[in-house]
């Protein structure tokens, strides 16, 4: 049946695809990544937490994560 999250917005999480282990296993490790949009804006932190919609990501200067869609990601890199 599915959560209501997926019945509102059509989103899944499905953490056996190889991309969102590799973005689960960075938020484990805690390494730095850089993150660019497709916009070219490029962003560089630690991922707190990645979801089925968003990624937290927690720059050295900010005490807030800032919330990326990820549908705006175009490419992430691990820095470390």
């Amino acid at each position: 049946m599915g959560n209501l999250f997926e019945s509102r917005t059509g989103a899944t999480f499905d953490a056996s695809q190889p991309g969102v282990r590799t973005l689960q296993a960075w938020v484990r490790s805690k390494n730095p990544v850089n993150v660019q949009l497709s916009d070219g804006t490029k962003l560089d932190g630690i991922l707190r937490w990645v979801d089925a919609e968003f990624l937290a990501l927690q720059p050295d200067y900010e005490k807030q994560p800032i919330l990326i869609n990820r549908t705006a990601v175009a490419v992430i890199r691990m820095l470390a």
